[in-house]
């Protein structure tokens, strides 16, 4: 089986990142398990997954990127949330798998004795929708969708009400994505921060790091969505993902870099 990280900050929570550089979760319950986000899908992290489980679990996508989702195909119950159903049937599409082979390829991840062509045409998972305010009963604990708009329109993040714990996705993160097609405009995204920041949590994961993380980096990833603009922003470019006008800023925390990549005039 392929080697991926993995920690275990709480007793009821694994945190693994795969070999493409993408976290996926285990929220552990008493009756029932979460699996949240489940990769490109290149690896079969469900024979992993059930290593960890023995209850009935269902997988939860925190947004529709196929970073994210691809994996789903894998699964039995997976949920998508319902403003990214487009987003995701879009990125697991034909296009996208075959660039993910292309890349997975490069880095030297896959071999000769892969199956390119299968992985390329597997069906969509036969998924459901998941609406923000749906709260899920784990037998001792319980589980809120919550809207994070901003990365994706339809971004959620998965709130642990009696440990007070956030899986945040991509939707808050150190390098934030703003400046995609699918992403709402800056302002949009500083108002869902605003409202998240309410909200009864003390730490949170995210969707790319092995780190458990204090609410307070909240008000850091706050004012740089505040304080971006043009002029003291850089303007970047990223290869399969050209915008027009769009630029990266960042501001060091101390030993934490936070940045954004937005686009103005958003498009």
């Amino acid at each position: 089986m392929t080697n991926f990280n993995v920690i275990n900050p709480y007793p009821f929570i694994y945190h693994f990142r795969d070999p493409q550089g993408v976290c996926f979760s285990i929220i552990k319950g008493e009756n029932k398990a979460i699996v949240v986000d489940c990769g490109y899908g290149i690896f079969n992290i469900r024979e992993l997954v059930e290593s960890y489980i023995d209850t009935p679990y269902i997988v939860i996508c925190t947004h529709g990127h196929m970073d994210h989702s691809s994996g789903a195909y894998l699964f039995d119950e997976v949920y998508i949330p319902r403003l990214d159903e487009q987003l995701y049937i879009k990125h697991n599409g034909i296009e996208k798998r075959t660039k993910n082979i292309e890349s997975a390829k490069k880095l030297g991840l896959i071999d000769e004795t892969y199956n390119c062509t299968e992985y390329i045409n597997k069906k969509l998972a036969n998924y459901k929708l998941i609406d923000n305010g749906t709260i899920l009963d784990l037998g001792n604990m319980h589980v809120e969708i919550i809207g994070m708009e901003g990365h994706t329109k339809g971004s959620i993040g998965l709130l642990i009400h009696e440990h007070k714990l956030l899986f945040t996705g991509d939707a808050a993160i150190s390098m934030i994505w703003m400046f995609l097609e699918e992403s709402t405009d800056k302002e949009t995204y500083i108002n869902m921060l605003k409202r998240v920041m309410k909200l009864d949590f003390t730490h949170f994961i995210t969707g790319h790091l092995m780190t458990v993380f204090e609410k307070e980096i909240f008000n850091h990833y706050l004012e740089v969505a505040i304080d971006a603009n043009p002029e003291n922003s850089i303007p970047v470019t990223f290869q399969n993902f050209e915008r027009p006008n769009t630029y990266q800023y960042a501001k060091k925390f101390g030993e934490l870099n936070i940045g954004i990549c937005f686009q103005e005039p958003k498009e």
